[in-house]
């Protein structure tokens, strides 16, 4: 009778440890055989870009949020699930009449993904299907006649992403989008810093913004620091990407305050880096 006892309760202990186990399971995305590397990503979904042959897969750097996000589609042929790497990849993003900032996906695929970025606007609750949605236009120049379609991605949640994305209101109805890039994961000293600037008078259409003398001061929030040897962030090309260099000394929650100026115009905003 002990030794009864004894197996039921080893066999519990046995059910106990595999639930745990199963329960801290890492969920990030490992790789198929012989597709791209997408280790470190998110995945969204999958959906047929109907019409194109094509099965569009996204990834995320990081969970969709208001302002500046990295995407890459991964594209299968739906006949014979050969990769695609030679495509036109179009993304647009919607929310009813209005839409949103998108950086274009390259014409052939980056080690097997075609990278690009969208900026939202606003936040979107999980249950709220009727709002914002990623259409994801393909040619998928691999199939005869180059078939288009295009594959949707609806039901999505944004996340409200406090002090990394700013709105600024012009003079003459023109809206300016400021969204934080990077450093992702700040540290101590001297850390890259870039951003974007996008504008719109319509919330359809939007353009990029490079013509900002933009002067950056630090500021540690519990006791009012101010940093020094800051590198002001400049323009690089014309996609609206500002670079320069803040100097964060020691850990805690940074305003960058950044002051903007062009001919005719001045204002201030900030974004907040914590870490």
């Amino acid at each position: 009778m002990q030794k009864t006892k004894f197996n039921i309760l080893a066999i519990f202990l046995l059910f106990i440890s595999i639930s745990f186990l199963q329960g801290c399971k890492d969920d990030t995305v490992t790789n198929a055989p012989g597709g791209p590397d997408v280790s470190g990503l998110i995945k969204l979904n999958t959906v047929s870009a109907i019409g194109a042959r094509a099965n569009v897969t996204l990834y995320l750097e990081d969970s969709l949020h208001t302002g500046y996000n990295k995407v890459y589609a991964v594209l299968y042929d739906s006949l014979t699930n050969v990769l695609i790497e030679d495509a036109h990849v179009i993304p647009m993003l919607t929310d009813h009449a209005t839409a949103g900032p998108v950086e274009e996906a390259p014409k052939t695929a980056v080690n097997g993904k075609f990278p690009f970025a969208l900026v939202f606007l606003s936040p979107q609750a999980l249950d709220n299907v009727m709002h914002w949605n990623i259409k994801i236009g393909v040619h998928n120049h691999g199939a005869t006649g180059e078939p288009y379609g295009v594959a949707t991605f609806g039901g999505l949640h944004i996340k409200d992403n406090v002090g990394k994305y700013q709105e600024k209101s012009l003079p003459g109805g023109t809206t300016l989008y400021l969204s934080y890039i990077n450093p992702k994961t700040p540290t101590a000293g001297l850390n890259n810093f870039e951003f974007l600037i996008n504008s719109s008078s319509d919330t359809v259409n939007f353009a990029t913004e490079t013509s900002y003398s933009i002067a950056v001061k630090p500021v540690l929030l519990s006791n009012g620091t101010v940093s020094s040897s800051n590198v002001n962030p400049t323009p690089s090309g014309d996609l609206g990407h500002y670079f320069g260099r803040v100097n964060l000394p020691t850990a805690g929650t940074w305003r960058i305050n950044m002051y903007m100026t062009k001919t005719g115009y001045s204002d201030s905003t900030y974004f907040d880096v914590g870490f």
